[in-house]
């Protein structure tokens, strides 16, 4: 079989990219290890994966439409402050018109900036503030099964890559994990993995040897702890900060505004901080992470099952805790950007083997010191003893929290990241590997820097971007 573009991927990146390329009437072959009739969506068990960390937990969704089955529907672009902490060898303009042309094209609201405020120290903080848009999971938000243009394999791997002497990649050979069958897809134009921060990195790692000696390292994250409490009493303290949130009494918060996303942005050094107002908790959270080693299908479709239920009471919970006034607590929960360290990295195990016969992955990830010490300044700061947020009311410092209750592995970026050369970078501005003349990487993995927000939009940008930089030279 034969087709222009090749996909491996259908998450926000591969949907995208499919769906634009298809609307151009180009033919596309869709790849993915996952099926669109699975029920389990909000799986912390990576089938590739063979070792990491116990605080760090990837999240990952086995159904078509990847990680967006696990997304809040918040539309933010990666901000500028954000951007420009990385080395992207693209403009930020160029960010932002893609991402107006993709809010077209997809017809959601564009993201909102709301003031700036300053406290008494002179700390300068941002309001980002995002509408939700129905999007959800974004593979059948696209109906790409319904596409004629595009051919889906579901159940399937890439397992070989045939290319010519240029580095021009002719075909490439999937497995499917039913039948074991292997098919060869020939390729006329281009190659693209867009399989996330941590199944870009494996599947290069597996499949192309000679890419750059840097594939799987610089692996980022978002560190996250709630430190600083409040009960629903305090809230008027802090109607100036959350205003979207926070009306004159928290009884009249409307369902819509608890939907909506607020977060107060702070920048030191190299390092940014977003503070997020956490209204409900997710006990799941604790089981998944306690349950996280035991290979145990029952027990994890009984995370699962039950997971929906158990998040359901703890939401009817927070409700009437509300009306009965300090019952409930809500949290600041701060999010950090981390600098840039080769040791956390995404590796190949030399003895075991994913279902398709593919080497599995070991992970490597920790926040450094220079990290650590910048986080509990940001902290302090925010939430110490002459703090915006909370006057003595911190629990503990952040590395002790995290390591105790943190939870990480949410948006693993910068694995396969962007630049300018291959000393520094796997892909260049247009995301196509260095010394391969037609095979691309598309998702947070490209990024240089992850920032502190969540990656959905900016991944979808870029591959807006891609699919008309695709088309313009082929």
């Amino acid at each position: 079989m034969k087709f222009d573009y090749v996909i491996i991927g259908s998450g926000p990146a591969g949907s995208v990219l499919a769906w634009k390329l298809a609307k151009l009437n180009f033919k596309v072959a869709l790849v993915d290890r996952s099926n669109s009739r699975k029920k389990i969506i909000n799986d912390f068990f990576l089938p590739y994966v063979n070792s990491t960390p116990s605080y760090y937990t990837p999240v990952f969704s086995d159904q078509l439409g990847g990680n967006s089955t696990l997304w809040h529907n918040k539309i933010y672009l990666i901000s500028q402050k954000e951007f420009e902490i990385g080395k992207w060898p693209i403009s930020y303009n160029e960010l932002l018109e893609d991402s107006r042309d993709l809010s077209k094209l997809l017809n959601v609201h564009k993201p909102k900036n709301l003031e700036k405020i300053e406290n008494d120290q002179n700390f300068e903080y941002d309001y980002h503030y995002s509408e939700r848009c129905k999007i959800g999971n974004i593979f059948n938000y696209l109906k790409i099964n319904e596409n004629e243009n595009i051919k889906v394999f579901e159940n399937s791997s890439p397992v070989k890559i045939n290319f010519d002497e240029h580095y021009d990649a002719k075909s490439i050979f999937i497995k499917n994990q039913k039948d074991q069958s292997n098919i060869k897809l020939l390729i006329d134009k281009s190659l693209i993995f867009c399989a996330g921060g941590i199944g870009n990195p494996h599947l290069v790692l597996n499949l192309i040897p000679t890419a750059s000696n840097i594939v799987g390292k610089f692996l980022s994250d978002h560190p996250h702890v709630n430190i600083t409490k409040i009960n629903s009493k305090e809230f008027k303290n802090y109607k100036k900060i959350f205003k979207p949130n926070i009306k004159n009494n928290i009884k009249n918060i409307s369902e819509s505004e608890k939907e909506e996303e607020v977060a107060l942005v702070y920048q030191t050094h190299n390092t940014i901080a977003g503070v997020q107002l956490d209204y409900k908790k997710d006990p799941m959270r604790f089981l998944r992470r306690s349950f996280l080693k035991i290979p145990s299908n029952i027990i994890r479709k009984f995370l699962n099952i039950f997971g929906f239920f158990i998040t359901k009471l703890n939401g009817l919970i927070a409700k009437v805790g509300l009306i009965f006034g300090n019952y409930y607590q809500y949290s600041f929960e701060f999010f950090f950007s981390q600098s840039q360290e080769e040791n956390n990295k995404i590796f190949l195990d030399k003895k075991s083997l994913d279902k398709f016969g593919l080497k599995k992955v070991n992970i490597n990830w920790n926040i450094s010191l220079n990290d650590q010490n910048m986080y509990n300044e940001i902290i302090n700061s925010l939430a110490g003893q002459n703090g915006v947020l909370k006057k003595n009311n911190i629990k503990n410092d952040f590395i002790k929290s995290f390591y105790k209750s943190g939870l990480s592995g949410l948006h693993p970026s910068c694995t396969t990241r962007m630049g300018k050369n291959e000393a520094d970078s796997v892909v260049d501005g247009n995301l196509k590997i260095h010394n391969t003349k037609n095979v691309f990487i598309c998702g947070s993995s490209v990024f240089p820097v992850n920032g502190i927000t969540n990656p959905t939009w900016t991944i979808m940008t870029l591959a807006n971007r891609l699919a008309k930089y695709l088309a313009k030279i082929q």
